[in-house]
């Protein structure tokens, strides 16, 4: 009876509003059991599947949330228009950009396209030679590839690879391959030498608001940064300064940078879209352009705190999907070789929420295969850029739950942080640092087991 009055509201709201918001194509499905690793995200998993897996509310939230929910997806979803376009609800667009919108990057609320799609908005940070994160006088701390009429971007971005080849134990070849950038036409100085770039690609938002609910206490006993126990995991809990000034424990962003989802998305408004906040309230303009000499600094906010307190709940409350296959011998015997070759030492399985400001987020036992630590992952995924607490190889461990629905949600999805990784094989096949060992029994396995193991991934 709860779904059915959840589904009613959902299609009377989807009605009123006249958008089309991804969760107005769902209904809200409770899952069956709603404990145990067959419902990672507690009593808010939702039975979800093919393109949609990210996209509906989780299954617990009130008739109320529900419709908070909904407005949060509206302007999460819909494209933002120039200043005075007719559309005041959004607009005021750029002046510099990367996206129209939210789900502009994190198409289906999942990974962004691989950087060398043509759907994709490759997103680079600025490093200093020394390795040092930097924020540079004409481009700001992030480029940006796209602008309004009478602004020009800042410069043109192109990806290209260069491939390696190896082999497994068994004979087995493997190629993987390791990102190029080409920044290009940079129209307020010249980048070449003076700096070099750091690629990221956008994370699934699924369960970031049951991640910011695990105490912080309980994620900093998992740390171990001398390795006092001689397992050669060291994970280091990143401490991070709040958009309001606060010491805070890093949760979110690929080095553990943020600590919340409401930073997170303050700041992706502004970097990303070039939209001011209330918390970010000063324009994103590339200093010397014209169009941009009369920015205001301080003024009123282009999204309103009641509209990002909406897209802050929406990202919130995503539900997770319900694992599929857990009673499938392959996926049993998959887990055993995951343990067995330590990859459980940092995606640590289960965790339980303490209080949220949301209440469905609150004391929840939840499996999202994370431990929220950064660590060394080695010179070969590292780009040179120091973030805070995190070092050039250093990135948090990203949780895998809903790894399984990636490509159902986005079939042109990449992998790890940059999008390089084709396929979730490659992505394990690239781990070095302190996921040497794992990675090196990873490789050491015959078909048949490495398979079990991709199908207990695939069943997250």
């Amino acid at each position: 009876m709860a779904a059915n009055r959840v589904n009613l509201i959902l299609t009377l709201l989807c009605t009123v509003l006249a958008v089309a918001v991804s969760a107005c194509t769902l209904s809200v499905t409770p899952n069956p059991s709603r404990s145990g690793p067959g419902a990672p995200g507690g009593d808010g998993t939702v039975k979800a599947r093919g393109v949609g897996a990210f996209s509906q509310p989780a299954a617990n939230l009130t008739e109320r949330q529900v419709a908070r929910f909904l407005i949060g997806d509206q302007f999460f979803t819909k494209p933002w228009s120039v200043a005075s376009s007719g559309q005041p609800d959004q607009d005021g667009l750029g002046p510099t950009f990367l996206a129209t919108s939210c789900a502009g990057c994190h198409l289906g609320d999942g990974r962004s396209s691989a950087p060398d799609h043509p759907d994709a908005a490759p997103i680079i940070r600025f490093i200093t030679p020394d390795g040092t994160a930097t924020t540079l006088d004409a481009y700001g701390v992030q480029l940006q590839s796209k602008a309004i009429d009478g602004v020009e971007p800042e410069a043109d971005i192109r990806v290209t690879w260069t491939e390696t080849e190896g082999r497994y134990r068994d004979g087995t070849s493997y190629t993987l391959r390791s990102p190029i950038i080409d920044v290009s036409n940079e129209r307020f100085g010249s980048l070449t030498g003076a700096h070099a770039s750091g690629l990221r690609s956008a994370p699934a938002l699924i369960g970031v608001g049951l991640l910011e609910a695990i105490p912080a206490d309980d994620i900093r006993s998992h740390a171990d940064p001398d390795d006092l126990d001689g397992d050669g995991i060291s994970g280091v809990a990143s401490v991070v300064e709040t958009l309001s000034g606060e010491p805070a424990l890093g949760r979110f962003g690929l080095k553990a940078n943020i600590a919340t989802v409401a930073d997170q998305t303050a700041l992706a408004y502004l970097l990303d879209l070039g939209i001011t906040s209330p918390m970010m309230p000063d324009e994103n303009c590339p200093i010397g352009q014209v169009a941009c000499s009369e920015a205001p600094t301080g003024g009123n906010p282009e999204i309103s705190s009641d509209r990002i307190g909406a897209v802050v709940f929406y990202a919130q409350t995503l539900g997770v999907p319900a694992r599929v296959g857990l009673d499938d011998a392959s996926v049993i015997r998959g887990q055993a070789i995951f343990e067995s070759i330590g990859c459980d030492a940092c995606h640590i399985e289960r965790w339980k929420t303490g209080d949220h400001e949301v209440d469905a987020l609150a004391n929840q036992t939840i499996y999202p295969f994370t431990d929220m630590l950064l660590h060394d992952m080695g010179e070969g995924l590292g780009d040179g850029r120091t973030d805070g607490t995190a070092g050039p190889t250093e990135w948090r461990t990203p949780p895998l739950w809903g790894l399984g629905f990636t490509r159902a949600v986005n079939p042109n999805a990449g992998f790890l942080h940059d999008g390089r990784a084709r396929s979730i094989e490659e992505a394990i096949l690239w781990h070095g640092g302190e996921a040497t060992a794992s990675a090196a029994q990873f490789i050491k396995l015959d078909a048949d087991d490495r398979e079990r193991l991709l199908h207990f991934l695939k069943s997250l």
